[in-house]
């Protein structure tokens, strides 16, 4: 059993270089082809906004309406 660390994956996080995950950049793009409004949660903190917000776009998710943090 693996303990979740905080420290570490805030650390990760503040890198900015996660991967999107492809099935969900997939429905991404068909959600937004469709005229749908996108709304992204994560489970990242606010204080990541930033980041996340850059990491995102460099991802492929280039545009939504609302981003919800912890």
């Amino acid at each position: 059993l693996e303990v979740f660390d905080h420290e570490q994956f805030n650390n990760w996080v503040e890198k900015g270089v996660a991967p999107a995950i492809e099935p969900c950049l997939k429905l991404y793009e068909d959600v937004l082809n469709l005229g749908f409004k996108v709304i992204l949660l994560t489970g990242r903190s606010e204080r990541h906004r930033s980041v996340t917000v850059d990491n995102l776009i460099n991802a492929g998710f280039k545009e939504w309406d609302q981003l919800i943090l912890r």
